[in-house]
């Protein structure tokens, strides 16, 4: 208590030491200094802002982490080397600290720091990150060694020998049906197990293909994890192997990873967001993006690694939504430093272009400026190209969202109205809240007739649950007449505040004629502010109509009821097939590779990848695949339990609870059962959760305990976990080792009957279960298999708890799609003993 009276409490995350001491009754005078905080401010982009970490990357000695008396010594040397780095900023940044420190929220923690570090650091300016003026020239052909593209690729591959690189039959065989399909054309599709090293096997013979051409390829996968890997690991790997060819080819070779662009700081939005920094109440994420900006080369938000509440604040930073790249009066853009434009010019002058599906559909519909136009693009894990591809082409309209577009016109606080107001734009604002207030209304009563019809609907059982898909005799019933009828009364409101958005442009373009400085930055805004609400408001009124009258027969619409108790519902509108809209893909192209792990639903290899070039459109392919260099005969096991039951069973679920508690069990943890649904899964988590926790083993649940990749950083962390998770825990998940021993199928992944999508969709084949329903699941039951053996020294099991798979004539096709391990069939109390015998303790390897 005495230490303590007058002094200041400081910590990393000091909230935490603070409630002990509050605990006990002892209260310092002065406000705590967080260390936590600081650090995510003057270090920004830091890997990690644990304790831990910061201290090795400060070369501070903490010999006994978590122990008080280290951990607060650690926090006082942290504090140190912060301040340091602090006087290290460049000083338009420390100026901008300084402001946000003293003009906003007095009770923000940091800021009684930072004020005094801006009055005692020296205004002695450091470097900070250049503006680069187009440093990116684009490239052209590189003269390499006589040979064909499948020739240099082997040559590629031949010249390295060591441990990192395991030679690979299946890995080179790829390689060079890639570097022919390069070098004539055409579209490949090509399966490659787990293992065989697909990523080396594209990215050779396209880096050689690009670099001899001096044309560029693009490469798109499903996620931005792995569009960093192949980055930050594949692309290194493959330059070290084209230096094998040619060593001056190597060192010109350029990647850029291109994503979305609100993945990227809008440096005009940051500079008004900081003179507002007032209406900030916690400016935490406002300090950290005006010191980062001083430092990144790239402005990509994944360098801040922003947890989800800043996440959501980012969007008021983020360049989506802008004109930047068209805006003659964006500074950042004239001087060449908008990140988004350097993105752009980079990406047109890579000979790589790392993508995502989802912009390279966003690319193919509207045209993504970040993403060059190239001859050559190869689409990694194809399997989820027409699942993006839907998600993409797809329209959610709900009146919440609606709504938030107009408390950006009137009620936030920097609604136009508000600018409008402060600009000088009287009665232009106030006609503009009359038009939104009737419009409230006709939206309120527009919404209210849809979740009636979709109440009535559902009852009538035009379709079940939740989801009333708006086919044609569903819109000649009566209610729907009547939604038609108040749409279009809806529809004249928000024409009226289109209207009064438009006149306030106008008058913006009048005023800014004679405007400067402060004023005219007043009006630009306010005008900015103006042409993004129209057309937001424009758009949603264009795809409203688009689904409630001009309802095409290449479209599937239906209403959906978000929450039965509240009776709200959205409007939804998914194109029939994506398979016109990629066509761009297989004939616009020099090339196109598709490629993945899992792609073929048939043993049969002339038919293998029917299914997925009928979804994709694809008319003219070559094929190849190559299974997975593995030794699934002596590493893995399948068990099929002859006890269980049979999915649709009653009591299926009280089933897979029984087994999973057995098994898990037996294997110690380390395990992950996969569901179709989040009922099933919180059902068995119910039944069996206090029974393991009894037994040390913890239950984590997909959505209940964490986000997908949460989920799988904790099973990675401690083996003695079960994992229970439902569709996204089924594709892309990669936990090697032994973290990961048992995988648990609970039932064969059918979708479900009333997802309207997948409905219309089944209804265009004459034998919808055997064409379209089947294939889609044995796709995704290879996936599900496939999380379980990643490396060559995995060892693990398979567990099918659907007893289908052995009682329905159809159960042969999920049997053909297993890998090739021993599959054994006995009682569920037998395969928990053979999982003893075959899976080592936790710590030994087999």
């Amino acid at each position: 208590r005495a230490l303590l009276d007058g002094a200041v409490l400081i910590g990393h995350n000091v909230g935490f030491d603070q409630s002990f001491l509050e605990a006990v009754d002892i209260r310092s005078g002065q406000p705590p200094v967080d260390t936590l905080h600081l650090a995510q401010i003057i270090d920004p982009a830091a890997p990690s802002h644990q304790l831990g970490a910061l201290c090795d990357r400060y070369g501070i000695q903490l010999e006994d982490a978590h122990r008080a008396l280290a951990d607060a010594e650690a926090a006082r040397q942290v504090l140190l080397r912060l301040r340091a780095r602090y006087e290290q900023l460049p000083l338009p940044a420390r100026d901008t600290l300084g402001e946000i420190a003293s003009g906003g929220n007095l009770f923000w923690g940091p800021g009684r720091v930072l004020r005094q570090w801006s009055l005692d650091a020296p205004r002695v300016d450091t470097p900070g990150r250049e503006s680069r003026r187009d440093p990116y020239r684009t490239h052209g052909p590189v003269e390499l060694p006589a040979g064909s593209l499948a020739e240099l690729t082997a040559t590629a591959f031949a010249s390295v020998s060591d441990e990192e690189f395991e030679q690979r039959t299946e890995q080179l065989d790829m390689a060079r049906d890639v570097a022919e399909a390069l070098q004539h054309g055409g579209t490949l599709i090509v399966e490659a197990g787990t293992g065989t090293g697909k990523s080396l096997a594209y990215l050779v013979p396209a880096a050689l293909w690009a670099l001899k051409t001096g044309s560029g390829v693009i490469v798109s996968t499903h996620t931005i994890h792995l569009q960093q890997q192949l980055e930050s690991k594949d692309v290194e790997f493959a330059r070290r192997l084209i230096s094998g060819v040619s060593p001056e080819a190597a060192a010109v070779l350029r990647s850029t990873v291109v994503k979305g662009r609100d993945h990227y700081l809008c440096q005009q939005k940051l500079d008004r967001e900081l003179r507002r920094s007032s209406d900030w109440e916690d400016p935490l994420l406002l300090a950290r993006s005006a010191v980062w900006r001083s430092l990144t080369d790239r402005g990509d938000r994944a360098e801040l690694r922003l947890p989800a509440p800043m996440l959501r604040q980012w969007e008021k930073l983020s360049a989506r939504d802008t004109g930047c790249l068209s805006d003659p009066g964006c500074e950042y853009a004239a001087n060449g430093s908008c990140f988004l434009l350097q993105t752009q010019r980079q990406a047109a002058a890579s000979h790589l272009v790392i993508v995502n599906h989802a912009l390279l559909m966003r690319a193919l519909a509207s045209g993504a400026v970040t993403v060059p136009d190239a001859p050559v693009v190869i689409i990694d894990e194809s399997h989820a190209l027409e699942e993006v591809a839907t998600d993409q082409l797809s329209l959610e309209m709900s009146e919440s969202g609606i709504s938030e577009i107009l408390q950006a016109v009137t009620e936030t606080p920097d609604s136009l109205r508000r600018n409008a107001t402060e600009v000088g734009l009287i009665p232009e604002a106030q006609q503009l809240t009359q038009s939104v207030g009737q419009v409230d209304a006709a939206l309120s009563a527009f919404f209210d007739h849809l979740a009636a019809f979709a109440s009535q609907n559902a009852a009538d059982r035009i379709r079940q649950e939740d989801r009333v898909r708006l086919s044609q005799g569903a819109r000649s019933n009566r209610a729907w007449s009547a939604v038609e009828e108040t749409w279009e009364s809806t529809a004249s409101t928000l024409t009226a505040v289109t209207e009064a958005i438009q006149a306030i442009e106008l008058a913006c373009d009048e005023q800014a004629r004679g405007a400067t400085g402060d004023d005219r930055r007043a009006i630009d805004e306010t005008r900015d502010a103006s042409r993004r609400l129209l057309q937001s408001l424009t758009d949603a009124s264009r795809s409203l109509n688009r689904i409630v009258i001009e309802h095409s027969g290449d479209e599937i619409t239906w209403v959906a009821r978000e929450h039965r108790k509240s009776g709200s519902a959205s409007l939804h509108a998914a194109p029939l097939s994506v398979a016109s809209h990629l066509q761009p893909l297989w004939l616009e192209r020099h090339a196109t590779i598709l490629t993945g792990a899992t792609l073929g639903t048939s043993v049969d290899a002339d038919a293998a990848f029917g299914y997925l070039r009928d979804r994709l459109g694809i008319a003219d392919a070559a094929e190849a695949r190559y299974g997975s260099p593995f030794d699934y005969e002596r590493r893995c096991r399948i068990y099929l339990p002859t006890d269980s039951l049979d999915a649709d069973s009653n009591e299926h679920n009280e089933s897979v609870a029984q087994a999973i508690k057995t098994l898990s069990l037996a294997a110690g943890g380390r395990t992950m059962a996969l569901f179709r649904s989040y009922g099933a899964l919180n059902q068995v988590a119910r039944t069996i959760g206090d029974d393991l926790a009894q037994t040390g083993l913890v239950l984590i649940r997909q959505g209940r305990d964490g986000s997908p990749a949460s989920i799988v950083e904790a099973l990675r962390r401690d083996p003695r976990q079960v994992a229970m998770g439902v569709s996204a825990l089924w594709t892309g998940v990669d936990i090697p080792g032994e973290a990961l021993s048992l995988l648990i199928i609970t039932r064969l992944p059918f979708v479900p009957p009333t997802d309207p999508v997948l409905q219309a969709r089944g209804e265009q084949y004459d034998n919808e279960f055997m064409e379209f329903t089947l294939p889609s699941a044995v796709l995704q039951f290879r996936q599900g298999v496939g999380r379980l053996i990643r490396t060559a020294s995995d060892l693990g099991a398979v567990v099918i708890l659907d007893g289908r798979i052995e009682s329905r004539r159809y159960g042969q096709h999920f049997l053909d799609a297993l890998p090739p391990a021993p599959v054994i069939r006995a009682p569920l109390n037998a395969v928990a003993q053979e999982l003893r015998d075959f899976l080592p303790p936790i710590g030994e390897s087999r």
